[in-house]
């Protein structure tokens, strides 16, 4: 039928109003007259002031600025991202709702406590873009003088330094600790898991714990404290803020596998593509905005756009991937013998 049989159609019958019809024509799937027409939210699974927490408010007024709308960071921190990640599950697939999942970390997390994860599975999730690329580093505490990881391992080994800050029981952090102690002489007695990179910098800047796991983005925050200092690099990447820190390629094999991850943009299941076409383009025009790499090359962070065939690629094997380097029934009970 074309549109004069349309129009016909309806100067024929009072049920329908040509604004209603017009609402359906432009509304697409969402049922909105114009897409979007409301404030949207970004679903960030870590507490503020972590890596993915400072790489989303960059980003985050530019997305706005191209969609037209306000977008509001919501943290929702805990299990490791599956509470976040979770709670975005179950929320309507309309587009004004989204989030940022750390690619394969996020899919490790799910991995690790698929039987509590009520049934969701990554691949569930519609991709949008990604926009980033970052990764895990060990920071310590000034007042301990250590320079390097060397000075790190001799640290543990002789006893002066005891607990080691992760990002939260179950964390690819917690397992990467186990790797480091296990693979890469790093002695530590007590895992110490706190809620996400931010509290991890907390901990470490306070000396409430001596060193740990950061990412090489809240690390730049937490060296800006004048009382932290970066030692070693756990992902292949270079990161430039940190030019003359060690790699732990220096110290055995890679660990990028667990280490280095895509800042990955993703919506609930069942979001139209046309929404989530919307939401890349914002994301790339945020990621390849000059203010954004003006702040990755001031602060040496990593900023790079992917569109959604990229993030589609970053949803697809990335479970089987790490199950091909990591026993995970072996760290379960590792866990559970610490406990």
């Amino acid at each position: 039928m074309n549109r004069r049989d349309i129009l016909n159609g309806i100067g024929a019958t009072s049920a329908v109003s040509i604004a209603g019809l017009a609402g359906c024509l432009d509304g697409g799937d969402t049922g909105d007259d114009e897409y979007p027409s409301d404030a949207l939210t970004w679903m960030v699974p870590w507490s503020e002031g972590g890596g993915t927490d400072t790489y989303a408010r960059q980003l985050d007024p530019l997305m706005a600025e191209e969609l037209g709308e306000s977008v509001a960071i919501d943290n929702r921190a805990g299990a490791a991202s599956l509470l976040g990640i979770e709670w975005l599950h179950n929320q309507e697939g309309d587009g004004y709702t989204f989030g940022t999942a750390n690619t394969p970390s996020w899919q490790f997390a799910w991995r690790m406590n698929q039987d509590d994860a009520g049934g969701w599975e990554p691949t569930d999730f519609e991709p949008i873009a990604y926009f980033g690329i970052f990764g895990y580093t060990i920071i310590v505490n000034d007042d301990h003088g250590i320079e390097d990881y060397a000075d790190l391992q001799d640290a543990y080994a002789g006893g002066d330094l005891e607990n080691f800050a992760v990002q939260g029981v179950g964390h690819d952090s917690h397992v990467a600790a186990y790797l480091l102690r296990d693979d890469y002489d790093l002695e530590w007695d007590n895992v110490v898991p706190y809620d996400g990179g931010g509290e991890v910098n907390e901990a470490v800047i306070s000396g409430e714990a001596p060193a740990g796991i950061a990412t090489n983005t809240s690390a730049i925050t937490a060296e800006e404290s004048g009382n932290v200092s970066t030692v070693v690099n756990l992902m292949d990447t270079e990161i430039d803020a940190f030019p003359e820190i060690d790699q732990i390629t220096d110290y055995g094999d890679s660990m990028s596998y667990l280490t280095e991850f895509r800042l990955t943009q993703i919506a609930p299941p069942d979001t139209p593509e046309d929404v989530r076409e919307d939401l890349e383009a914002a994301t790339e025009h945020a990621a390849t905005h000059d203010d954004v790499q003006d702040w990755a090359e001031e602060t040496g962070n990593i900023v790079e756009f992917g569109d959604m065939e990229d993030a589609a690629d970053d949803l697809e094997g990335a479970v089987e991937q790490l199950e091909e380097n990591i026993d995970f029934e072996e760290f379960q009970q590792r866990i559970q013998d610490d406990e």
